[in-house]
Protein backbone atom coordinates (compact mmCIF):
# COMPACT_ATOMS: atom_id res chain seq x y z
CA UNK A 1 0.00 0.00 0.00
CA UNK A 2 2.79 2.40 0.88
CA UNK A 3 4.86 1.34 -2.13
CA UNK A 4 3.01 3.90 -4.24
CA UNK A 5 4.11 6.69 -1.89
CA UNK A 6 7.71 5.61 -1.45
CA UNK A 7 8.75 4.09 -4.80
CA UNK A 8 9.50 5.74 -8.12
CA UNK A 9 7.28 5.61 -11.18
CA UNK A 10 9.90 3.43 -12.90
CA UNK A 11 9.82 0.92 -10.04
CA UNK A 12 6.03 0.68 -9.92
CA UNK A 13 5.51 0.38 -13.67
CA UNK A 14 8.31 -2.11 -14.07
CA UNK A 15 7.21 -4.27 -11.15
CA UNK A 16 3.60 -4.47 -12.32
CA UNK A 17 4.59 -5.37 -15.90
CA UNK A 18 7.06 -7.98 -14.66
CA UNK A 19 4.42 -9.61 -12.47
CA UNK A 20 1.96 -9.73 -15.37
CA UNK A 21 4.68 -11.21 -17.60
CA UNK A 22 5.45 -13.88 -15.02
CA UNK A 23 1.77 -14.85 -14.76
CA UNK A 24 1.47 -15.12 -18.53
CA UNK A 25 4.70 -17.13 -18.67
CA UNK A 26 3.17 -19.81 -16.41
CA UNK A 27 0.33 -20.30 -18.88
CA UNK A 28 2.68 -20.37 -21.86
CA UNK A 29 5.02 -22.81 -20.11
CA UNK A 30 2.18 -25.27 -19.47
CA UNK A 31 1.09 -25.05 -23.10
CA UNK A 32 4.63 -25.53 -24.43
CA UNK A 33 5.23 -28.51 -22.15
CA UNK A 34 2.04 -30.14 -23.43
CA UNK A 35 3.07 -29.56 -27.04
CA UNK A 36 6.54 -31.01 -26.44
CA UNK A 37 5.08 -34.04 -24.69
CA UNK A 38 2.75 -34.59 -27.64
CA UNK A 39 5.64 -34.27 -30.12
CA UNK A 40 7.82 -36.71 -28.16
CA UNK A 41 4.98 -39.24 -28.01
CA UNK A 42 4.31 -38.72 -31.71
CA UNK A 43 7.96 -39.38 -32.58
CA UNK A 44 7.95 -42.49 -30.40
CA UNK A 45 4.76 -43.76 -32.08
CA UNK A 46 6.17 -43.11 -35.54
CA UNK A 47 9.36 -44.97 -34.67
CA UNK A 48 7.42 -47.92 -33.24
CA UNK A 49 5.35 -48.14 -36.42
CA UNK A 50 8.45 -48.04 -38.62
CA UNK A 51 7.72 -44.61 -40.12
CA UNK A 52 11.30 -43.39 -39.76
CA UNK A 53 11.07 -40.65 -42.40
CA UNK A 54 8.05 -39.09 -40.73
CA UNK A 55 9.71 -39.34 -37.31
CA UNK A 56 12.85 -37.73 -38.74
CA UNK A 57 10.77 -34.76 -39.96
CA UNK A 58 8.83 -34.50 -36.69
CA UNK A 59 12.09 -34.31 -34.72
CA UNK A 60 12.88 -31.07 -36.57
CA UNK A 61 9.67 -29.58 -35.21
CA UNK A 62 10.51 -30.83 -31.70
CA UNK A 63 13.99 -29.28 -31.98
CA UNK A 64 12.53 -25.88 -32.93
CA UNK A 65 10.01 -26.08 -30.11
CA UNK A 66 12.71 -26.92 -27.56
CA UNK A 67 14.78 -23.92 -28.71
CA UNK A 68 11.76 -21.66 -28.36
CA UNK A 69 11.04 -23.07 -24.91
CA UNK A 70 14.61 -22.29 -23.90
CA UNK A 71 14.02 -18.68 -24.99
CA UNK A 72 10.86 -18.44 -22.91
CA UNK A 73 12.73 -19.82 -19.90
CA UNK A 74 15.46 -17.24 -20.43
CA UNK A 75 12.84 -14.48 -20.50
CA UNK A 76 11.38 -15.80 -17.25
CA UNK A 77 14.81 -15.98 -15.58
CA UNK A 78 15.58 -12.45 -16.76
CA UNK A 79 12.33 -11.20 -15.24
CA UNK A 80 13.17 -12.86 -11.91
CA UNK A 81 16.63 -11.28 -11.96
CA UNK A 82 15.28 -7.82 -12.76
CA UNK A 83 12.58 -8.04 -10.08
CA UNK A 84 15.23 -8.92 -7.51
CA UNK A 85 17.35 -5.91 -8.54
CA UNK A 86 14.50 -3.47 -9.13
CA UNK A 87 14.99 -1.38 -5.98
CA UNK A 88 18.65 -0.75 -6.78
CA UNK A 89 17.77 -0.05 -10.42
CA UNK A 90 15.26 2.62 -9.43
CA UNK A 91 17.86 4.43 -7.30
CA UNK A 92 20.57 4.65 -9.94
CA UNK A 93 20.48 6.00 -13.45
CA UNK A 94 22.89 3.44 -14.94
CA UNK A 95 21.98 -0.19 -15.48
CA UNK A 96 23.41 -2.52 -12.82
CA UNK A 97 26.16 -4.83 -14.05
CA UNK A 98 24.20 -8.00 -13.27
CA UNK A 99 21.27 -6.84 -15.46
CA UNK A 100 23.36 -5.79 -18.45
CA UNK A 101 22.34 -8.90 -20.39
CA UNK A 102 18.81 -9.43 -19.08
CA UNK A 103 17.40 -5.99 -19.93
CA UNK A 104 18.52 -5.76 -23.59
CA UNK A 105 17.52 -9.38 -24.17
CA UNK A 106 14.01 -8.62 -22.88
CA UNK A 107 13.91 -5.55 -25.12
CA UNK A 108 14.98 -7.74 -28.07
CA UNK A 109 12.38 -10.39 -27.20
CA UNK A 110 9.57 -7.82 -27.05
CA UNK A 111 9.44 -7.58 -30.84
CA UNK A 112 9.53 -11.35 -31.29
CA UNK A 113 7.02 -12.72 -28.77
CA UNK A 114 3.52 -11.63 -29.73
CA UNK A 115 2.04 -13.71 -26.92
CA UNK A 116 3.81 -11.56 -24.31
CA UNK A 117 2.42 -8.04 -24.87
CA UNK A 118 3.78 -6.93 -21.47
CA UNK A 119 7.28 -7.16 -22.91
CA UNK A 120 6.47 -4.31 -25.29
CA UNK A 121 5.53 -2.13 -22.35
CA UNK A 122 8.71 -3.17 -20.54
CA UNK A 123 10.72 -2.32 -23.65
CA UNK A 124 9.35 1.22 -23.63
CA UNK A 125 10.00 1.56 -19.87
CA UNK A 126 13.61 0.40 -20.30
CA UNK A 127 14.09 2.51 -23.42
CA UNK A 128 12.99 5.64 -21.51
CA UNK A 129 15.51 4.82 -18.82
CA UNK A 130 18.52 3.42 -20.73
CA UNK A 131 17.78 4.17 -24.41
CA UNK A 132 19.71 1.87 -26.75
CA UNK A 133 22.99 1.88 -24.82
CA UNK A 134 22.53 -1.77 -23.82
CA UNK A 135 21.85 -3.16 -27.30
CA UNK A 136 25.29 -4.82 -27.70
CA UNK A 137 24.70 -6.89 -24.56
CA UNK A 138 21.84 -9.01 -25.99
CA UNK A 139 22.42 -12.70 -25.22
CA UNK A 140 23.72 -14.25 -28.45
CA UNK A 141 22.52 -17.75 -27.59
CA UNK A 142 19.02 -16.29 -27.22
CA UNK A 143 19.28 -14.71 -30.68
CA UNK A 144 20.59 -17.98 -32.16
CA UNK A 145 17.78 -20.05 -30.63
CA UNK A 146 15.13 -17.69 -31.99
CA UNK A 147 16.38 -18.09 -35.56
CA UNK A 148 14.70 -20.89 -37.44
CA UNK A 149 17.49 -23.24 -38.43
CA UNK A 150 17.35 -26.86 -39.42
CA UNK A 151 19.08 -29.24 -37.01
CA UNK A 152 21.93 -31.34 -38.37
CA UNK A 153 21.45 -35.02 -39.13
CA UNK A 154 23.43 -35.92 -36.03
CA UNK A 155 21.18 -33.84 -33.77
CA UNK A 156 18.06 -35.33 -35.37
CA UNK A 157 19.30 -38.88 -34.93
CA UNK A 158 20.35 -38.19 -31.36
CA UNK A 159 16.91 -36.78 -30.53
CA UNK A 160 15.21 -39.81 -32.12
Amino acid sequence: MFDALLKSKFYLRCKSEMKMTMRRMEIIKRKRNAVQKFLRNDVADLLTNGLYTNAYDRVEQLFADQNLSWCYEFVEESCVLIISRLSSMSKQRECPEECMEAIPTLMFAAARFADLPELRELRSIFYERYENHLEPYVNQEFVKNLKAHIPTKEIRLQMM
